[in-house]
Formats: structure tokens, C-alpha cells, sequence
């Protein structure tokens, strides 16, 4: 590890990064897929400039979870991933665990991460009970028959599967598909 004063420094500025994360993710959570772009992004920067210290430093651990975390973000921000309440909820507990191993710092080496790193590479493999992922058209089309193919607007529609997407929208050859309720 790095000198004291180095670590201090990333202490601080660890702690500064997490005081607003659990309102920051209940914001985003609230919007739903309409969140502010700028919020997520700033989360993903806390959990990006923590990880980035941590491995300076050779917190292992703390860089593992803080990647992971940082993973999820980034498919948040890239519109891959709907921030449920499942998500966040994950994602509250990760940047609890990460809380709690800045404060003890001298062993967050030692630390179990087991449970908070499953579950994060769970939701970005898909894996979390209702999780809605995009599906670009051509998945979408390849799952509905060729008379109900449809032009998405941007190419891609958030529908966990084409049976949900059939049940709440009329689908009709190339006709843009506005459903709110699955945006």
C-alpha cells in the first residue's frame, strides 16, 4: 500500500463519493427509464474514481466491487439495462458494503464480496427476476412472426419478451411503436 497520507487522501475522497449515492440511485430508480443522464453519470463516476484508487492502492476487494457496481452503471447509462427497483436495490447494497470497507480499510482485503459480486454480474447477465433488457429490433423481429414486425423507434423497444410486447401493443408492419409503458 501506499504511504499514509496517500491513503488519507483516498479515504476522503472515498467517503466524499458515497454521501449522496443512496439518494442519487433512488432519483434514478424513481425515473425510471426516463432518469437523468448527468445523475447516473455521476454515480458512475464515484464508483469509477473509487475503483481507480483502490487499485492504486491495492485494495483488491474494493476495486472488484467497485467495478462491478461500475458495470451495472454503465449498462444504465447506456440505455442497456431499466433501473428497477431490483437494481437499485443491488446496487444500494453494493455501495453499502463498499461503505463499510472504506471505513475499515486495513481489512477490507479480507473482506467477503461473494454475495454483493454475484449478484451485480447477475444483473448484467440478465439473471435478476424482472429485469428488462432492450432487444434491438432484429431480436425482437426474429421472436414475432413476420407479419407482426415492427419498426422500433431507435431500433430498440424494452420488452422482457415478445409475448409482453404483443399483450400491451398493437403491433402492425412497420409502424413506429410508441408504448410508454414498456419505454
Amino acid at each position: 500500500m501506499i504511504d499514509d497520507e496517500g491513503l488519507q487522501i483516498y479515504l476522503e475522497e472515498s467517503r466524499e463519493h458515497l454521501e449522496d449515492i443512496e439518494n442519487s440511485l433512488l432519483t434514478i430508480e424513481e425515473a425510471g427509464g426516463n432518469f437523468d443522464e448527468e445523475l447516473v453519470n455521476k454515480v458512475f463516476r464515484a464508483a469509477h474514481s473509487i475503483k481507480g484508487g483502490a487499485g492504486f492502492l491495492g485494495l483488491i476487494q474494493i476495486k472488484e466491487l467497485a467495478h462491478k457496481v461500475e458495470n451495472v452503471l454503465d449498462m444504465i447509462r447506456n440505455r442497456q439495462l431499466v433501473p428497477t427497483p431490483e437494481t437499485v436495490s443491488v446496487l444500494l447494497s453494493a455501495f453499502d458494503r463498499l461503505s463499510e470497507m472504506i471505513e475499515n480499510i486495513s481489512e477490507s482485503n479480507d473482506m467477503d464480496i461473494s454475495e454483493y459480486v454475484a449478484a451485480l454480474v447477475g444483473i448484467t447477465n440478465g439473471d435478476l427476476p424482472g429485469e428488462k433488457h432492450k432487444n434491438t429490433r432484429n431480436e425482437l423481429e426474429e421472436k414475432m412472426s413476420t407479419e407482426e414486425t415492427i419498426l422500433a423507434v431507435e431500433q430498440d423497444v424494452v420488452s422482457t419478451n415478445a409475448d409482453e410486447l404483443k399483450k400491451n401493443c398493437k403491433p402492425r408492419l412497420l409502424t413506429v411503436l410508441l408504448c410508454s409503458s414498456l419505454i
